[in-house]
Protein backbone atom coordinates (compact mmCIF):
# COMPACT_ATOMS: atom_id res chain seq x y z
CA UNK A 1 0.00 0.00 0.00
CA UNK A 2 1.33 3.48 -1.01
CA UNK A 3 1.96 6.11 1.84
CA UNK A 4 -0.87 7.86 3.02
CA UNK A 5 -1.31 11.37 2.15
CA UNK A 6 -1.17 13.85 4.61
CA UNK A 7 -5.08 14.58 3.76
CA UNK A 8 -5.52 10.82 4.57
CA UNK A 9 -3.78 11.04 7.79
CA UNK A 10 -5.61 13.96 9.22
CA UNK A 11 -9.20 12.63 8.14
CA UNK A 12 -7.95 9.33 10.03
CA UNK A 13 -6.79 10.58 13.09
CA UNK A 14 -10.27 13.37 13.30
CA UNK A 15 -12.07 10.20 12.91
CA UNK A 16 -10.51 7.85 15.66
CA UNK A 17 -10.28 10.77 17.93
CA UNK A 18 -13.95 11.86 17.59
CA UNK A 19 -14.63 7.87 17.47
CA UNK A 20 -12.60 7.02 20.73
CA UNK A 21 -14.01 9.95 22.70
CA UNK A 22 -18.08 9.37 21.89
CA UNK A 23 -17.15 5.45 22.96
CA UNK A 24 -15.53 6.49 25.84
CA UNK A 25 -18.11 8.64 26.77
CA UNK A 26 -20.83 6.11 26.41
CA UNK A 27 -18.53 3.37 28.61
CA UNK A 28 -17.95 5.61 31.50
CA UNK A 29 -22.08 6.38 31.85
CA UNK A 30 -22.67 2.57 30.83
CA UNK A 31 -22.42 -0.63 32.83
CA UNK A 32 -21.27 -3.68 31.61
CA UNK A 33 -24.42 -6.14 30.76
CA UNK A 34 -22.25 -9.63 32.34
CA UNK A 35 -24.81 -11.22 29.67
CA UNK A 36 -24.72 -9.38 26.86
CA UNK A 37 -22.62 -10.94 23.24
CA UNK A 38 -22.23 -8.65 20.39
CA UNK A 39 -21.32 -11.06 17.25
CA UNK A 40 -20.19 -8.91 14.39
CA UNK A 41 -20.80 -10.42 11.09
CA UNK A 42 -18.71 -9.50 8.30
CA UNK A 43 -18.37 -12.14 5.19
CA UNK A 44 -22.18 -13.03 5.28
CA UNK A 45 -25.41 -10.68 6.73
CA UNK A 46 -26.37 -13.97 8.32
CA UNK A 47 -25.20 -16.11 10.49
CA UNK A 48 -23.01 -18.91 9.19
CA UNK A 49 -19.88 -20.87 9.86
CA UNK A 50 -17.69 -20.38 13.51
CA UNK A 51 -19.84 -17.70 14.49
CA UNK A 52 -23.44 -19.57 13.54
CA UNK A 53 -21.71 -22.54 15.73
CA UNK A 54 -20.79 -20.49 18.40
CA UNK A 55 -24.10 -18.37 18.96
CA UNK A 56 -25.80 -21.93 18.87
CA UNK A 57 -23.65 -23.04 21.52
CA UNK A 58 -24.34 -19.62 23.44
CA UNK A 59 -27.95 -20.31 22.98
CA UNK A 60 -28.15 -23.66 24.43
CA UNK A 61 -25.87 -23.39 27.21
CA UNK A 62 -26.34 -19.87 29.00
CA UNK A 63 -30.26 -19.47 29.07
CA UNK A 64 -29.96 -15.86 30.38
CA UNK A 65 -27.72 -14.58 27.34
CA UNK A 66 -28.53 -11.98 24.87
CA UNK A 67 -27.09 -12.26 21.77
CA UNK A 68 -27.01 -9.14 19.11
CA UNK A 69 -25.79 -9.14 15.62
CA UNK A 70 -24.26 -6.44 13.63
CA UNK A 71 -23.17 -6.17 10.62
CA UNK A 72 -19.70 -4.98 10.08
CA UNK A 73 -19.31 -2.42 7.22
CA UNK A 74 -15.72 -1.40 8.05
CA UNK A 75 -15.76 2.42 6.74
CA UNK A 76 -15.15 5.27 8.10
CA UNK A 77 -18.18 6.97 8.11
CA UNK A 78 -20.78 8.14 10.05
CA UNK A 79 -23.05 4.82 9.95
CA UNK A 80 -20.18 3.47 11.95
CA UNK A 81 -21.23 5.50 15.27
CA UNK A 82 -24.27 3.86 15.73
CA UNK A 83 -22.58 0.48 16.71
CA UNK A 84 -20.86 2.79 19.83
CA UNK A 85 -23.71 2.11 21.73
CA UNK A 86 -23.99 -1.65 21.22
CA UNK A 87 -20.35 -2.08 22.12
CA UNK A 88 -19.98 0.16 25.17
CA UNK A 89 -21.67 -2.63 27.53
CA UNK A 90 -20.93 -5.69 26.07
CA UNK A 91 -19.15 -8.24 27.99
CA UNK A 92 -18.16 -10.15 24.65
CA UNK A 93 -17.46 -9.26 21.25
CA UNK A 94 -17.17 -11.71 19.03
CA UNK A 95 -15.60 -11.72 15.40
CA UNK A 96 -14.36 -14.28 12.64
CA UNK A 97 -12.95 -11.95 10.72
CA UNK A 98 -11.59 -8.07 10.77
CA UNK A 99 -14.04 -5.50 12.59
CA UNK A 100 -13.14 -1.55 12.45
CA UNK A 101 -14.30 -0.49 15.97
CA UNK A 102 -12.57 -2.33 18.01
CA UNK A 103 -9.37 -1.14 16.59
CA UNK A 104 -10.25 2.09 16.73
CA UNK A 105 -10.89 2.18 20.59
CA UNK A 106 -8.97 1.72 24.09
CA UNK A 107 -11.59 -1.20 25.03
CA UNK A 108 -13.31 -1.43 28.40
CA UNK A 109 -10.99 -3.62 30.24
CA UNK A 110 -13.73 -6.56 31.12
CA UNK A 111 -14.84 -6.41 27.40
CA UNK A 112 -13.84 -9.67 26.23
CA UNK A 113 -13.37 -9.66 22.49
CA UNK A 114 -12.84 -13.44 20.36
CA UNK A 115 -11.62 -13.67 17.18
CA UNK A 116 -12.61 -17.38 15.94
CA UNK A 117 -10.84 -16.31 12.57
CA UNK A 118 -12.78 -17.80 9.48
CA UNK A 119 -9.55 -19.87 8.28
CA UNK A 120 -8.00 -22.84 9.04
CA UNK A 121 -4.44 -23.86 9.41
CA UNK A 122 -1.90 -21.26 8.15
CA UNK A 123 -1.69 -21.17 4.57
CA UNK A 124 -1.46 -17.57 2.95
CA UNK A 125 0.22 -14.45 4.90
CA UNK A 126 -2.32 -12.00 5.98
CA UNK A 127 -2.43 -9.20 8.50
CA UNK A 128 1.24 -7.73 9.79
CA UNK A 129 2.49 -10.49 8.37
CA UNK A 130 1.94 -9.05 4.83
CA UNK A 131 3.62 -5.60 6.10
CA UNK A 132 5.95 -4.27 3.54
CA UNK A 133 4.84 -6.45 0.49
CA UNK A 134 2.20 -5.36 -2.28
CA UNK A 135 -0.64 -7.01 -0.86
CA UNK A 136 -0.07 -5.67 3.01
CA UNK A 137 -1.29 -2.39 4.53
CA UNK A 138 1.49 0.13 5.34
CA UNK A 139 3.04 1.09 8.32
CA UNK A 140 2.03 4.22 8.71
CA UNK A 141 -1.57 2.99 8.24
CA UNK A 142 -1.24 0.97 10.87
CA UNK A 143 0.30 3.23 13.55
CA UNK A 144 -3.23 5.49 13.25
CA UNK A 145 -5.13 2.14 12.60
CA UNK A 146 -3.68 -0.84 14.79
CA UNK A 147 -5.58 -3.51 12.64
CA UNK A 148 -6.41 -6.45 14.75
CA UNK A 149 -5.83 -5.31 18.13
CA UNK A 150 -7.86 -5.78 21.22
CA UNK A 151 -8.23 -9.46 20.40
CA UNK A 152 -8.45 -11.25 24.19
CA UNK A 153 -9.27 -14.67 22.90
CA UNK A 154 -7.83 -16.03 19.45
CA UNK A 155 -8.73 -19.47 18.59
CA UNK A 156 -6.62 -21.74 15.93
CA UNK A 157 -7.01 -25.41 14.47
CA UNK A 158 -3.17 -26.21 15.59
CA UNK A 159 -0.27 -25.32 18.07
CA UNK A 160 1.43 -25.77 15.14
CA UNK A 161 0.32 -22.15 13.65
CA UNK A 162 0.20 -20.14 17.05
CA UNK A 163 2.95 -17.99 16.12
CA UNK A 164 2.38 -17.30 12.17
CA UNK A 165 -0.96 -15.88 14.19
CA UNK A 166 0.92 -13.99 16.69
CA UNK A 167 2.91 -12.42 13.80
CA UNK A 168 -0.46 -11.65 11.99
CA UNK A 169 -2.18 -10.31 14.27
CA UNK A 170 0.65 -8.68 15.97
CA UNK A 171 -0.01 -10.01 19.68
CA UNK A 172 0.98 -12.26 22.36
CA UNK A 173 0.95 -16.25 22.02
CA UNK A 174 -0.05 -16.70 25.05
CA UNK A 175 -4.02 -14.87 24.42
CA UNK A 176 -3.62 -18.08 21.06
CA UNK A 177 -5.21 -21.26 21.75
CA UNK A 178 -5.23 -23.88 19.49
CA UNK A 179 -8.61 -25.99 20.83
CA UNK A 180 -9.99 -25.87 17.27
CA UNK A 181 -12.52 -24.77 14.97
CA UNK A 182 -16.30 -24.28 15.56
CA UNK A 183 -17.35 -25.04 12.04
CA UNK A 184 -15.53 -28.43 11.84
CA UNK A 185 -18.12 -29.86 14.02
CA UNK A 186 -20.65 -29.96 11.42
CA UNK A 187 -18.99 -32.63 9.71
CA UNK A 188 -19.60 -35.00 12.82
CA UNK A 189 -23.07 -34.46 12.74
CA UNK A 190 -23.96 -37.36 10.80
CA UNK A 191 -27.44 -36.82 10.24
CA UNK A 192 -27.29 -33.04 9.67
CA UNK A 193 -25.10 -33.61 6.92
CA UNK A 194 -27.11 -36.52 5.20
CA UNK A 195 -30.01 -33.93 5.47
CA UNK A 196 -28.20 -31.15 3.85
CA UNK A 197 -26.84 -33.75 1.08
CA UNK A 198 -30.43 -34.50 0.22
CA UNK A 199 -31.85 -31.09 0.49
CA UNK A 200 -29.04 -30.04 -2.18
CA UNK A 201 -29.59 -33.01 -4.33
CA UNK A 202 -33.33 -32.05 -4.49
CA UNK A 203 -32.82 -28.13 -5.32
CA UNK A 204 -30.15 -29.45 -7.72
CA UNK A 205 -31.36 -32.71 -9.76
CA UNK A 206 -28.48 -31.71 -12.28
CA UNK A 207 -25.77 -33.04 -9.32
CA UNK A 208 -28.48 -36.06 -8.76
CA UNK A 209 -27.68 -39.79 -9.85
CA UNK A 210 -25.10 -42.41 -9.51
CA UNK A 211 -22.74 -41.67 -12.78
CA UNK A 212 -22.38 -38.42 -11.86
CA UNK A 213 -18.99 -36.96 -10.40
CA UNK A 214 -19.85 -33.53 -8.67
CA UNK A 215 -16.20 -31.42 -8.31
CA UNK A 216 -16.46 -28.41 -6.34
CA UNK A 217 -14.02 -25.29 -6.90
CA UNK A 218 -13.95 -22.58 -4.54
CA UNK A 219 -10.99 -19.98 -5.28
CA UNK A 220 -9.54 -17.52 -2.36
CA UNK A 221 -9.99 -14.11 -2.36
CA UNK A 222 -7.69 -12.25 -4.96
CA UNK A 223 -6.61 -8.41 -4.27
CA UNK A 224 -7.58 -5.80 -7.32
CA UNK A 225 -5.41 -3.05 -8.44
CA UNK A 226 -1.87 -1.90 -7.19
CA UNK A 227 -2.77 -4.80 -4.25
CA UNK A 228 -2.90 -7.63 -6.84
CA UNK A 229 -0.94 -10.34 -5.71
CA UNK A 230 -0.46 -11.52 -9.26
CA UNK A 231 -2.93 -11.81 -12.69
CA UNK A 232 -4.66 -15.38 -12.52
CA UNK A 233 -7.89 -15.83 -12.25
CA UNK A 234 -8.84 -19.24 -12.00
CA UNK A 235 -12.45 -18.37 -13.77
CA UNK A 236 -10.73 -17.94 -16.64
CA UNK A 237 -9.29 -21.57 -16.62
CA UNK A 238 -12.79 -23.23 -15.69
CA UNK A 239 -14.56 -21.71 -18.77
CA UNK A 240 -11.31 -22.55 -20.91
CA UNK A 241 -11.49 -26.42 -19.95
CA UNK A 242 -15.67 -26.51 -19.60
CA UNK A 243 -15.79 -27.88 -23.14
CA UNK A 244 -13.33 -30.68 -22.59
CA UNK A 245 -15.06 -32.01 -19.75
CA UNK A 246 -16.86 -35.55 -19.78
CA UNK A 247 -20.57 -35.49 -19.84
CA UNK A 248 -20.85 -37.03 -16.59
CA UNK A 249 -18.76 -34.39 -14.72
CA UNK A 250 -20.53 -31.09 -12.85
CA UNK A 251 -18.73 -28.56 -11.59
CA UNK A 252 -19.81 -26.51 -8.66
CA UNK A 253 -18.57 -23.08 -8.25
CA UNK A 254 -18.38 -21.17 -5.19
CA UNK A 255 -17.46 -17.79 -5.60
CA UNK A 256 -15.65 -15.69 -3.36
CA UNK A 257 -18.30 -13.08 -1.96
CA UNK A 258 -16.00 -10.80 -3.50
CA UNK A 259 -16.02 -11.55 -6.77
CA UNK A 260 -16.82 -9.42 -9.90
CA UNK A 261 -20.45 -9.89 -11.77
CA UNK A 262 -18.34 -10.21 -15.15
CA UNK A 263 -16.79 -13.13 -13.90
CA UNK A 264 -19.99 -14.70 -12.79
CA UNK A 265 -21.79 -14.19 -15.78
CA UNK A 266 -18.94 -15.99 -18.00
CA UNK A 267 -19.55 -19.31 -15.73
CA UNK A 268 -23.44 -19.22 -15.66
CA UNK A 269 -22.82 -19.14 -19.70
CA UNK A 270 -21.27 -22.71 -19.03
CA UNK A 271 -23.84 -25.76 -19.05
CA UNK A 272 -21.53 -27.90 -16.73
CA UNK A 273 -20.67 -25.26 -14.21
CA UNK A 274 -23.61 -24.87 -11.56
CA UNK A 275 -22.72 -21.56 -9.05
CA UNK A 276 -23.38 -22.54 -5.75
CA UNK A 277 -25.54 -20.05 -4.13
CA UNK A 278 -27.64 -20.41 -0.61
CA UNK A 279 -25.29 -22.95 1.08
CA UNK A 280 -21.95 -22.61 3.06
CA UNK A 281 -19.04 -24.19 1.71
CA UNK A 282 -18.75 -26.69 3.70
CA UNK A 283 -22.16 -27.94 3.31
CA UNK A 284 -21.47 -28.06 -0.55
CA UNK A 285 -18.15 -30.36 0.91
CA UNK A 286 -20.43 -33.11 1.88
CA UNK A 287 -22.20 -32.91 -1.76
CA UNK A 288 -19.00 -33.30 -4.06
CA UNK A 289 -16.88 -35.49 -4.56
CA UNK A 290 -13.67 -33.58 -4.98
CA UNK A 291 -12.49 -30.46 -4.69
CA UNK A 292 -9.84 -27.87 -6.39
CA UNK A 293 -8.97 -24.76 -5.21
CA UNK A 294 -6.05 -22.18 -5.21
CA UNK A 295 -4.75 -20.87 -2.15
CA UNK A 296 -8.30 -21.18 0.09
CA UNK A 297 -7.51 -22.60 3.50
CA UNK A 298 -10.94 -24.39 3.16
CA UNK A 299 -9.04 -27.60 1.61
CA UNK A 300 -8.08 -28.41 4.86
CA UNK A 301 -12.14 -28.73 5.91
CA UNK A 302 -12.81 -30.44 2.77
CA UNK A 303 -9.04 -33.22 4.01
CA UNK A 304 -11.50 -34.06 6.96
CA UNK A 305 -13.92 -35.89 4.33
CA UNK A 306 -11.12 -37.71 3.08
CA UNK A 307 -12.00 -37.53 -0.72
CA UNK A 308 -9.16 -36.23 -3.92
CA UNK A 309 -8.58 -32.37 -3.41
CA UNK A 310 -6.04 -30.51 -6.04
CA UNK A 311 -4.41 -26.94 -6.05
CA UNK A 312 -4.83 -24.46 -9.47
CA UNK A 313 -1.81 -22.61 -8.84
CA UNK A 314 0.78 -21.60 -12.44
CA UNK A 315 1.26 -18.72 -10.21
CA UNK A 316 2.36 -20.37 -6.79
CA UNK A 317 6.10 -18.69 -7.29
CA UNK A 318 4.88 -14.62 -8.08
CA UNK A 319 1.62 -15.34 -5.48
CA UNK A 320 4.54 -16.29 -2.31
CA UNK A 321 6.58 -12.95 -3.91
CA UNK A 322 3.61 -10.87 -3.68
CA UNK A 323 2.10 -11.87 -0.77
CA UNK A 324 3.69 -14.81 0.41
CA UNK A 325 2.55 -17.81 2.27
CA UNK A 326 3.23 -19.13 5.70
CA UNK A 327 4.64 -22.94 4.85
CA UNK A 328 5.34 -24.70 2.04
CA UNK A 329 2.07 -25.75 0.37
CA UNK A 330 3.96 -29.54 0.21
CA UNK A 331 3.94 -29.61 4.48
CA UNK A 332 0.18 -28.52 4.00
CA UNK A 333 -1.28 -29.78 1.60
CA UNK A 334 -1.47 -33.07 0.20
CA UNK A 335 -3.58 -31.85 -2.96
CA UNK A 336 -2.35 -32.73 -6.57
CA UNK A 337 -0.34 -29.63 -7.96
CA UNK A 338 -1.88 -28.19 -11.31
CA UNK A 339 -0.05 -25.75 -13.27
CA UNK A 340 -1.66 -25.93 -16.67
CA UNK A 341 -5.15 -25.84 -18.15
CA UNK A 342 -4.83 -29.19 -19.23
CA UNK A 343 -3.75 -31.07 -16.38
CA UNK A 344 -6.62 -29.54 -14.83
CA UNK A 345 -9.15 -31.37 -17.21
CA UNK A 346 -7.69 -34.57 -16.64
CA UNK A 347 -7.78 -34.54 -13.52
CA UNK A 348 -11.23 -33.48 -13.14
CA UNK A 349 -12.14 -36.22 -16.07
CA UNK A 350 -10.20 -38.75 -13.63
CA UNK A 351 -12.31 -38.63 -10.88
CA UNK A 352 -14.87 -41.12 -10.05
CA UNK A 353 -18.13 -41.18 -7.80
CA UNK A 354 -17.21 -41.29 -4.29
CA UNK A 355 -13.68 -41.60 -4.50
CA UNK A 356 -11.82 -42.03 -1.49
CA UNK A 357 -8.16 -40.65 -0.79
CA UNK A 358 -6.25 -40.94 2.37
CA UNK A 359 -5.34 -37.44 3.60
CA UNK A 360 -4.97 -38.52 7.59
CA UNK A 361 -1.46 -36.88 7.33
CA UNK A 362 -2.72 -33.52 5.99
CA UNK A 363 -5.37 -33.57 8.91
CA UNK A 364 -3.07 -34.48 11.86
CA UNK A 365 -0.63 -31.62 9.93
CA UNK A 366 -3.66 -28.89 10.49
CA UNK A 367 -5.65 -29.84 13.50
CA UNK A 368 -5.11 -30.76 16.83
CA UNK A 369 -8.61 -31.69 17.28
CA UNK A 370 -12.00 -31.88 15.53
CA UNK A 371 -14.39 -33.13 18.53
CA UNK A 372 -16.84 -30.78 20.03
CA UNK A 373 -14.60 -28.00 19.07
CA UNK A 374 -17.60 -25.48 19.65
CA UNK A 375 -18.55 -26.69 23.60
CA UNK A 376 -14.95 -26.21 24.65
CA UNK A 377 -14.32 -23.22 23.23
CA UNK A 378 -17.09 -21.13 24.81
CA UNK A 379 -16.41 -22.90 27.66
CA UNK A 380 -13.22 -21.58 27.52
CA UNK A 381 -13.74 -17.74 26.84
CA UNK A 382 -17.03 -17.57 28.87
CA UNK A 383 -14.53 -18.98 32.25
CA UNK A 384 -11.36 -17.87 31.42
Amino acid sequence: MNHLSLKKRIFLRAYKSLFRAIYNVFSFFRKTDENKFVIALYRSKELEGNLEYVSDEIRKNISNAKIHLVIGENKMNLRLFREIPMLSNARYLILDDYYLPIYLVQKKKDLKVIQLWHAAGAFKKFGYSTLGTKFGPGADYLKLVPIHSNYTHVYVSSKRVVPFYAEAFNMSENKIFPLGMPRVDFFREKSKCERIRTEILEKYPILDGKRIVKILVAPTYRANGNQGETTFNIIDSMVDISHLLHNNVQVIFKPHPYTKELDLNRLSKCPNILLASKHSINEWMVVADAFITDFSSSIFEFALLKKPMAHLIPDLDEYDKNRGLYQDINQLSDGTILTMNDQLADWINNRTPNEYFNSSRMIHYNFDDIQNITKKIVYHFTHK
